[in-house]
């Protein structure tokens, strides 16, 4: 647990260089200019320096989780591509999402992309979900076989080797799903990255009837 949470928090302070929505490169951004950037390595922050044209960048993502978006066709309009693009953000805090006015948890997420013209973004965190309930029920597997192991060790001395048995084929079930479990959330944590690279300025949402809630109350509105 203390390894992923340092994993967690390490990962944050990085600024991620978007070269496309499968291509990135970790690194400490130095310098940000109308025709390159300038950047080191993540892995060799004592190292060089190396610059990169801006036509070569989709997206900057800053260790703040704030993003920088870049259009190579037009150099002179990326600030106003950025700001359009921001405005368009999906946004993650823990396993809340955020999109505009909407919180979603994660079923929610999955559901609203389905509404969005972005299939790799939600082919990924569907993959994400599912893997995540792989993991959390091969966790309740391993659970029950661990607690009847334990049950049979202190109620029936005579099937002692059984109870044993059964504690350790649930305890490898639980060590087993926790790698699953963690590749599943990081899938989903990455298809923000993956969306507002590759689909936040250019997605166009289908038409769906959603409950919102606002200090007037529920209602029904329908997004188009």
């Amino acid at each position: 647990m203390l390894f992923v949470v340092a994993s967690t928090l390490l990962a944050t302070a990085q600024d991620v260089i978007f070269l496309g929505a499968n291509d990135s490169i970790v690194a400490k951004v130095v310098s940000v200019g109308t025709s390159e950037i300038t950047y080191k390595k993540w892995s060799n922050l004592e190292g060089p320096a190396y610059s990169i044209s801006v036509n070569q960048i989709a997206a900057i993502r800053y260790a703040n989780g704030t993003y920088d978006f870049f259009n190579s066709k037009n150099t002179s309009s990326q600030q106003e591509t950025s700001s359009s693009a921001n405005k368009m953000q999906l946004t993650r805090s823990g396993n809340t999402y955020y999109y505009g006015n909407q919180v979603m948890n994660k079923q929610a997420t999955l559901e609203w992309l389905s509404t969005q013209n972005c299939p790799t973004a939600y082919a990924q965190f569907k993959q994400g979900l599912n893997l995540s309930k792989g993991g959390w029920f091969i966790m309740a597997i391993g659970l029950g076989l661990d607690l009847g192991g334990f049950i049979i060790l202190g109620t029936q001395p005579e099937n002692k080797t059984i109870g044993a048995i059964l504690s350790g084929i649930g305890a490898a079930f639980e060590i087993a799903c926790i790698p699953t479990i963690a590749v599943g959330y990081s899938k989903m944590h990455q298809t923000v990255n993956v969306y507002n690279v590759s689909c936040a300025a250019t997605a166009q949402v289908k038409p769906y009837w959603s409950l919102q809630t606002s200090n007037n109350g529920i209602g029904l509105a329908y997004n188009f």
